[in-house]
This record gives C-alpha cells, structure tokens and sequence, in this order.
C-alpha cells in the first residue's frame, strides 16, 4: 500500500469508526474554541457569570448624562419587572445581564450615593448589588466602558434602563445604534 494516496488505502472498519469520531471531536473542539468566551447555557445546572465588584460609580455618558457604572466602567441596568429589593432576572436572563456581585464591603464611588447601597441574596446564592432598591445588572454586549448597548431593551418581562445616581431609571436619550 505504500506509495498510494491516502484516499485509496483501505482500512479496518473500526479504524475508519474511531478516526471519525476524533475528526468530529476536533470540530466541535474547534467551533467552541471560536466561540470567543460567550458563555452559553446549558441547562439548570449550569453556573450564572456575575460581574463582580463592590464598587458603583457615575460617569457621565453622551446623550445620557451621569449614569451608574461598575468598577470596571461598565454601565450598570434595572430592568423595569424587578421588585422592589429583588430580581426576576433569572436563567437565561441572567446570562444576557449578569448581576452585579456583591464582593465584600459595597463601596460608593465618586457621584454615589452610599445610602441609596445595598444588596441581597438572590435565589440562586449570589448576593446582588441594589441600589435604591432596584437590582443593578451588567450587559453582556456592553465589552468596555462608555457603551450603553441595552438601553431600552424590551425583554424579560420588562425593559433595561442605565441607571442615574439618584437611582432613577435614565428614560431618554436614544439607545445607540
């Protein structure tokens, strides 16, 4: 056999069986390695992904004004269904909004409100950040500080505002296209 293309050597049905299978298992090794990080979910045991952080600052934002954000700069949400002091965001939601952690001490940055700070524990064990009783969220979109991409989205029972420092939802300014 030696000396012909590879095409044409003929091999044992179990060898042809597994060289399949690991030719199937680098493609999927490949598309996951191409999913850039997203986190997908699984099923209801999968892990929620938070934003962690102890901190809320204001930034100013073009076209919205002084708007809460993390610690990493990331603008912070509410989504309009919330309750009071807790979260309907849950699941799936809560892999599109990452809750903000509560790591430590909560901490108020320059333009906060430490009053207005709190937090609780949802019911998946994290402890989310609130701020004047309305649970704050990251957007999974939103990759550096500045972007807004979830303003005024309309899903989840509810629509996602930014949030400003008197904890009221920021309502105008029109989302970016």
């Amino acid at each position: 056999m030696a000396g012909l293309p590879l095409s044409s050597r003929s091999y044992p049905r179990s060898d042809r069986t597994r060289a399949a299978g690991l030719a199937a298992l680098a493609l999927a090794v490949v598309g996951l390695a191409s999913c850039g990080g997203q986190e997908f979910a699984s099923g209801p045991t999968e892990t929620v992904p938070s934003a962690s952080s102890s901190t809320v600052a204001a930034r100013t934002v073009k076209g919205l004004g002084r708007i809460l954000v993390a610690s990493s700069g990331v603008s912070l949400y509410l989504l309009t269904s919330d309750p009071p002091d807790g979260s309907n965001c849950t699941g799936p939601c809560s892999i599109v909004w990452p809750p903000l952690e509560a790591k430590g001490r909560l901490k108020a940055g320059p333009g906060v409100n430490p009053a207005l700070l709190s937090s609780f524990e949802r019911s998946d064990g994290i402890r989310q950040v609130l701020y004047a009783k309305h649970a704050l969220y990251t957007y999974q979109d939103d990759t550096s500080p500045g972007m807004v991409t979830g303003q005024g989205v309309e899903t989840y029972g509810g629509i996602w505002w930014v949030v400003a420092p008197s904890g009221k939802p920021v309502t105008d300014g029109a989302p970016p296209t």
